[in-house]
């Protein structure tokens, strides 16, 4: 699956947008008032996640040919190298749960 750069958001095709049902009662509007905000915050949410997508990097063909090249050649079998990736590893982690 490939995802468009691009996008900028929009309306998913075949979903039905209305306007909220106007009750008389204090009741009908605070739940409907309730709905409108958790639709908010869900699709504040998605807004987020979406243009989280740009920042995922491209593949890059010819670092993967040099990481299969060194792999090879067992470059990656050391303690200083599996410190490294470690460590790689829990900084990327870090910045993505926002520490």
């Amino acid at each position: 699956m490939r995802i468009d750069p691009g996008f900028q958001g929009g309306p998913v095709q075949g979903r039905k947008v209305g306007r909220p049902v106007q009750g008389s009662s204090s009741a009908s509007r605070a739940q409907s008032d309730s709905s409108s905000e958790s639709e908010s915050v869900v699709s504040s949410e998605a807004a987020t996640l979406v243009s989280s997508l740009h920042d995922i990097p491209d593949v890059r063909p010819e670092v993967i040919e040099e990481v299969r090249r060194r792999l090879s050649r067992g470059e990656f079998l050391s303690r200083d190298a599996a410190e490294k990736t470690a460590e790689a590893i829990l900084a990327d982690l870090a910045s993505f749960i926002g520490r």
